[in-house]
């Protein structure tokens, strides 16, 4: 999260405008100060909007920072960088199934190095 606002915090200086860079991120500008300040990490969709507009790269935001957060995440919020965390190796396939709609259920286990704070 605090490489989201970091990056946001360039991009809003770049602009020399949060207004600006909440319209190009199509988001109401009240959203984009909460991402400024690390309060709130925008959805998928916004940091998928980022990286095409602004060539942000987020295969740095560390997923274990949204774990220990005490305020919930969405499954979207949470998923883009938890995904692209994955080793191979840490996934373990338990089961796989047809299931609705002639789509595949899959579950599996993924194991997540994550630093507990004491």
């Amino acid at each position: 999260m605090q490489q989201v606002a970091e990056e946001f915090t360039k991009k809003k200086n770049e602009l020399k405008s949060a207004k600006r860079a909440a319209e190009q991120l199509k988001v109401p500008l009240s959203c984009f100060y909460k991402y400024l300040k690390g309060e709130d990490l925008p959805g998928v969709e916004v940091l998928k909007r980022a990286q095409d507009i602004w060539k942000i790269k987020w295969d740095l935001v560390d997923p274990s920072e949204m774990l220990r957060r005490k305020t919930p995440v969405s499954a979207e919020q949470l998923l883009l960088p938890l995904i692209r965390s994955v080793r191979e190796e840490d996934v373990e396939i338990i089961e796989v199934a047809a299931g609705r709609d002639s789509c595949l259920r899959v579950m599996i286990k993924i194991r997540f190095p994550v630093e507990v704070q004491k």
